[in-house]
């Protein structure tokens, strides 16, 4: 008798994101607006998921729950298996900093310091020593192309250029999971093709996870999984 086929790997994984009938209105106009009714997903290492839909249909709420930065109103989330749901404040706070790094469509560098030295700040404020945190951020940088950049200002650096040292500074603490909201957004094509080729290639080659919010269906297409948010629910559509 032939023996079943083995679960491919994927489903073997235990989830570094998990959300489970996650629910969240907001009050408004003397009423409330459902914007999650029951969302559910699953991120597994080195996957990168994009995240779709119109504008105002839950996206970067959906993230920010996501990204412990505002609680449900029912649900479930979990970060490397750990139920969130009872966390207080602080202990959201630690796991953020230990498990989750955050990709936004502004660079928000610090405009005073160098390439290097922003990707530097997260591990120091984490507790690495200087010189440590100055190797491992000009090796992302490197490794992002931008190896005779990293001492030059945000000033003296291209959009794209920006963008690749907002992604090193968000893996620089070696994250679990990588959340980004429209990462090429303010960049034109061509550079937006180049800066989401890198920004796979590092998801890919670190095992992180990532969920990628856009509006841009071709870098959709390139990422593992589209969910597409609609009426609070996510449903998954097929990538290409």
């Amino acid at each position: 008798m032939n023996e079943p086929a083995p679960a491919p790997t994927s489903m073997l994984t235990e989830p570094l994101l998990a959300l489970e009938g996650v629910r969240k209105a907001f009050r408004q106009g003397g009423r409330d607006i459902e914007v999650l009714g029951g969302a559910d997903l699953a991120i597994r290492p080195g996957e990168m998921v994009a995240l779709v839909g119109p504008s105002g249909a839950g996206k970067s709420t959906l993230l920010h729950i996501a990204g412990l930065l505002e609680r449900p109103d029912g649900g479930r989330v979990a970060l490397c298996g750990e139920n969130c749901a009872g966390l207080s404040g602080q202990q959201r706070a630690l796991l953020r900093r230990r498990l989750l790094g955050f990709v936004y469509q502004y660079h928000h560098l610090l405009p005073e310091f160098s390439a290097q030295e922003n990707a530097m700040l997260p591990q120091m404020l984490a507790g690495a020593g200087k010189a440590a945190a100055a190797a491992r951020a000009a090796e992302l940088l490197e490794g992002l192309g931008l190896h005779d950049r990293i001492r030059h200002r945000p000033a003296q650096l291209s959009g794209g250029e920006q963008q690749r040292v907002a992604i090193a500074r968000a893996v620089a603490n070696r994250p679990q999971v990588l959340l980004a909201d429209e990462p090429t957004g303010n960049l034109d094509q061509a550079t937006a093709e180049r800066v989401f080729g890198q920004f796979l290639k590092l998801v890919k080659e670190s095992g992180i996870g990532a969920l990628v919010a856009t509006h841009n269906p071709a870098l959709a297409g390139r990422m593992d999984r589209v969910l597409e948010i609609a009426e609070g629910r996510l449903r998954e559509r097929p990538a290409g």
